[in-house]
């Protein structure tokens, strides 16, 4: 029989701007590794931080006890946020968000193209940053997971034309989500997008590590093509679940949704339930089914 607990340690930052964390991951050892974005002046346990814009992005580490032992910052003269934080498998942590016009982070300098663009960047066990690397467009990031070997996985949304590394894509409808592989050196080696006539956004992904691919999750309205495997919403909105493989290819997709156009669901995070499998979150309104199961 499970049992309640009681909250075991809490800890907090603060300081004279907004401080607000959006993404935690496990950090191997029974700690947390935090993103989020922070403005003014914060303090993060002993490290006190000024952001350099309105708006700089934060990855700090909590250790099992409950104390925040290093943060570091990211960011320029405008907004800049960090999002969503997966462990590296080595006390790092991979990190994406977005950021506008010009960001430094570490020793790396990315100048936003076309609005804001999305970044994924790597923080050593130790606090350090030690690459970042951007997309092009007007592009957003969602969710991110490790990858087995040192690189992520990386899921969102763009809109018109966006760049991935060498890989152009245009958008079907006003926004495609895409899938990209970043390696463990800050290189995007592939992407891949999916979408139709109306919205597709991807919010959530995790690694399959059974066959080195990924379980990707959103929402779609209308007709939307995943790979070879088209969709059609059957209410306003529609939860959809992909598979891509290593290489970047979309295997397949499933939808589950409402059966009018007053229903919608739409899916939020996805985990990987070890056996190359899927377990996805979500919420809907109306009625809704998920493969022979109905709800209301």
């Amino acid at each position: 029989m499970s049992t309640i607990e009681s909250p075991e340690w809490a800890v907090q930052t603060g300081g004279t701007g907004p401080v607000l964390g959006f993404g935690i991951a496990h950090d191997g050892a029974g700690g947390a590794l935090v993103t989020g974005y922070f403005g003014g002046h914060a303090s993060f346990g002993s490290t006190s931080l000024t952001s350099r814009g309105t708006e700089d992005a934060f990855v700090m580490h909590v250790t099992a006890s409950g104390a925040i032992d290093w943060a570091v910052q990211a960011g320029g003269a405008s907004h800049d946020q960090g999002y969503s934080i997966a462990h590296d498998g080595a006390g790092g942590a991979l990190v994406t968000g977005y950021f506008s016009g010009q960001a430094s982070f570490g020793s790396t300098s990315l100048t936003s193209q076309g609005g804001s663009n999305a970044y994924v960047t790597h923080v050593t066990a130790s606090g350090a940053i030690d690459w970042a690397v951007q997309t092009g467009g007007a592009s957003y990031t969602n969710g991110i997971a490790h990858d087995g070997a040192g690189g992520a996985l990386v899921t969102g949304y763009f809109s018109g034309q966006a760049s991935f590394g060498s890989t152009s894509l245009i958008s079907r409808g006003s926004t495609d989500a895409f899938v990209m592989h970043v390696t463990a050196s800050g290189a995007i080696d592939w992407a891949v997008q999916a979408g139709g006539e109306s919205v597709t956004e991807s919010n959530g992904i995790a690694y399959d590590d059974g066959a080195g691919g990924a379980l990707v999750t959103g929402y779609f309205m209308g007709k939307a093509s995943f790979g070879s495997t088209s969709l059609i919403s059957r209410g306003s909105t529609d939860t959809f679940v992909m598979y891509v493989t290593a290489s970047g290819a979309i295997d397949w997709a499933v939808q589950a949704g409402g059966s009018s156009g007053g229903s919608s669901a739409q899916a939020r995070a996805l985990a990987h339930d070890g056996a190359g499998n899927a377990l996805v979150t979500g919420y809907f309104s109306g009625n809704a089914s998920f493969g022979s199961t109905t709800l209301t």
